[in-house]
């Protein structure tokens, strides 16, 4: 039997077959080893990060195709809402048709028979993408023929709100009421409106 410490690297092709088949089985799994550090594992890491990519863009993809799957519907949505508001924009006067609008009001309070003793406009309050328009209205007139004035208001093209309701009877024997309300219109503001 030979001893493996006489075996000398330059005699290889004199050793006994086992040796040369053991020394050929080392020689391979060390080739293997290296290849596997040097070339494999940089390729199976690249691997990992590609699949990583992979996932991250179907999941872009998923939400971007969501979202253009939902376009139709949020395109109908906006379509409407653009109608609400321009109705609802379409009731607001402009700066030039509040003497007109104040002579309307004035018109629907002498059609129910009621007697004005002020009717006129306070400051415009400032607010975020509006003004505020103060109506001060002070009149007299039965119940009923208020309620038709409050009515006929309402039906008007442009917004006027009533706030601020106060009445009460001109006189105990009386039934006549005194009416005073606070009513507000809105306005655009000019940089607003210049914007659409």
């Amino acid at each position: 039997m030979v001893d493996v410490r006489d075996l000398e690297l330059d005699e290889i092709p004199e050793w006994p077959l086992w040796a040369q088949g053991v020394a050929l089985l080392l020689l391979i799994a060390t080739l293997q080893g290296v290849g596997y550090w040097f070339y494999l594992a940089p390729k199976h890491e690249q691997v990992n990060h590609l699949k990583q990519q992979e996932q991250t863009l179907k999941t872009t993809l998923r939400i971007k195709a969501n979202k253009a799957a939902a376009l139709p519907k949020i395109k109908s949505q906006l379509d409407e809402l653009q109608q609400r508001y321009d109705y609802l924009s379409s009731q607001l006067p402009v700066q030039k048709e509040l003497a007109s609008m104040l002579a309307s009001v004035n018109d629907k309070g002498l059609e129910n028979g009621l007697t004005f003793t002020r009717i006129d406009w306070g400051e415009k309050q400032n607010q975020a993408f509006l003004y505020r328009l103060p109506l001060n209205i002070e009149l007299t007139g039965t119940y009923h023929d208020i309620g038709e004035f409050s009515q006929a208001i309402a039906e008007l093209p442009r917004i006027i709100n009533f706030d601020d309701v106060d009445w009460q009877r001109v006189s105990q024997e009386s039934s006549t009421l005194h009416f005073r309300v606070r009513a507000y219109t809105y306005q655009f503001k000019p940089e607003v409106q210049d914007e659409k």
